[in-house]
């Protein structure tokens, strides 16, 4: 298994052709293309008219399209981004190391757009955090629960904007410290949008810890243990230690992001928890988990 830099040092050196033998190695570039005209498999080609200087090149002579020649590209994350391997490959790796994108921009000579291109169809890959096929909590294990507004709050303002108003529903799973997180964005605060997800997120039995918020009061109910803390008396149970304390950390952490970009617009908050879940459930080998997602299906 290799690392970062032992990652940049091969894509630094490596001439063309290696790196594309070595891309296809990966499965992040097709191993084999087949001519979409006699559906026969092309051959693999030195092009020197080629962006990449090397193609796949359709040689039955009874096709149509004999010896033309088809973009390696094709069908894979490089597909549509003119800047050569090398230097995608080095934004990639650079996100995947927790670098911000101004960060990037500085390190490298890309332009700005081309990076936030690469990055943004980088999020684009991440799939949808779900964890239904292997649900939060269970024994063990706290399910810490809280909602939290992602409004950004502007310094020279009072309060914030009714009209961009969202929501997201916190999950966390807990040993110790936060192992796993969840974050969705919801319509509101009422019990029949809120418990189904709990629902379909967290493990039968598990023990839950809320506020007092009257939309968690069912959860008993619903098959979990649940306690919940009136914080206007206190943050933390001094009996039976119950707190949200984890969530709500977790909370901040996500509103300090929110704060530091001036904001996310109303239309990119799904995008935006997508990636932090997706950041945070792999802080521990985040850079094998972004290399996951350049593989071609």
């Amino acid at each position: 298994m290799f690392t970062p830099n032992t990652f940049e040092n091969f894509i630094i050196r490596a001439d063309r052709k290696e790196l594309i033998i070595y891309l296809m190695e990966l499965n992040f570039l097709k191993k084999e293309n087949i001519c979409k005209e006699c559906k026969v498999y092309t051959k693999f080609y030195s092009h020197k008219r080629s962006f990449d200087n090397y193609a796949w090149r359709c040689m039955n002579k009874k096709c149509r399209k004999y010896k033309a020649y088809f973009n390696i590209r094709t069908d894979s994350f490089f597909e549509g981004i003119k800047i050569h391997f090398k230097d995608i490959l080095r934004v990639i790796l650079k996100y995947a190391c927790s670098l911000q994108s101004f960060m990037i921009k500085k390190s490298l000579d890309i332009s700005g757009n081309t990076v936030d291109k690469i990055i943004k169809k980088l999020i684009h890959k991440i799939p949808e955090q779900d964890f239904r096929n292997n649900k939060l909590g269970g024994p063990g294990f706290i399910v810490q629960i809280d909602e939290t507004m992602m409004n950004y709050k502007c310094k020279s303002h009072r309060g914030r904007s009714p009209e961009n108003k969202s929501d997201a529903l916190c999950i966390i799973e807990f040993r110790d410290k936060i192992t796993r997180v969840y974050c969705t964005l919801i319509e509101n605060k009422k019990a029949e949008t809120i418990i189904p997800i709990i629902c379909n997120q967290v493990a039968s039995g598990s023990k839950i810890w809320t506020d007092e918020h009257k939309s968690y009061s069912s959860l008993s109910k619903n098959g979990f243990i649940h306690e919940s803390i009136c914080h206007k008396y206190e943050f933390i149970n001094s009996q039976t230690g119950v707190n949200t304390q984890a969530v709500e950390s977790l909370n901040n952490a996500m509103k300090w992001l929110i704060k530091k970009k001036k904001g996310i617009k109303t239309e990119k908050r799904k995008s935006f928890l997508k990636e932090f879940c997706f950041l945070f459930n792999n802080r521990h080998d985040l850079f094998h988990a972004v290399l996951k997602l350049l593989k071609v299906n």
